[in-house]
């Protein structure tokens, strides 16, 4: 059984998936609710400039965890499923990206053998992950795939570090959700890797496996 606060995650974005708004505008709308002051125009800089690294990353057998809809699965290169735990998600993942099969499954307990993957790519999912399941899931990643990249949230002046969020749906339900802001030097030594990209309000960063 779920703990009661992780449930309450699940349920959300569940219940969100149908409604979600992905890219700058979802971007712009989650900040801005932060009472964060949003420069639009650096926002959208930055937001395209994660689609061109991801877009540049070699063409690689991959596992999208946390899809969710969809939102960055189709820019990523090769061939490759997606994960989620919102059946919702990707039942709307199907209807906007094709030829990328589904799994519906938990990001901290992998449906996947070992080293089945080169890369396991994990966007706006770390950053709600609590710290032992950051642990597990960090080894989960490493145990399938020889590469993580995993994008996530910046910390704009505003933002803090880590909280829980009371987040309302359009239909008044309250749910409870965990949510850090990272700087990339956080990341980096998280993840063991390397930057990629250092944004107001996006950090990307990867960790390659080296062979023992």
């Amino acid at each position: 059984m779920l703990p009661s606060r992780r449930a309450s995650l699940w349920r959300y974005y569940q219940r969100r998936a149908p409604h979600y708004q992905g890219g700058v505008e979802g971007a712009y709308a989650y900040f801005a609710g932060l009472g964060v002051d949003v420069d639009v125009d650096a926002l959208t800089a930055e937001h395209d400039e994660i689609e061109r690294l991801l877009a540049r990353l070699k063409p690689a057998a991959f596992l999208d965890v946390g899809a969710g809809p969809g939102v960055f699965t189709a820019t990523l290169q090769g061939n490759g499923f997606a994960l989620d735990q919102s059946e919702a998600a990707l039942q709307r993942l199907r209807t906007v990206v094709t030829g990328v099969p589904v799994i519906c499954a938990d990001a901290t307990a992998l449906p996947v053998r070992r080293n089945a993957i080169a890369r396991l790519f994990a966007g706006h999912l770390y950053g709600h992950l609590e710290a032992a399941e950051r642990e597990v899931f960090l080894s989960e990643a490493h145990r399938v795939a020889e590469e993580l990249v995993v994008l996530d949230s910046g910390r704009p002046p505003g933002a803090q570090q880590e909280e829980w969020q009371s987040r309302q749906l359009e239909d008044g339900s309250t749910f409870t959700v965990y949510k850090r802001h990272l700087t990339i030097d956080e990341l980096v030594d998280e993840i063991g890797g390397e930057a990629l990209f250092d944004g107001r309000y996006y950090v990307l960063a990867r960790s390659v496996q080296l062979e023992s």
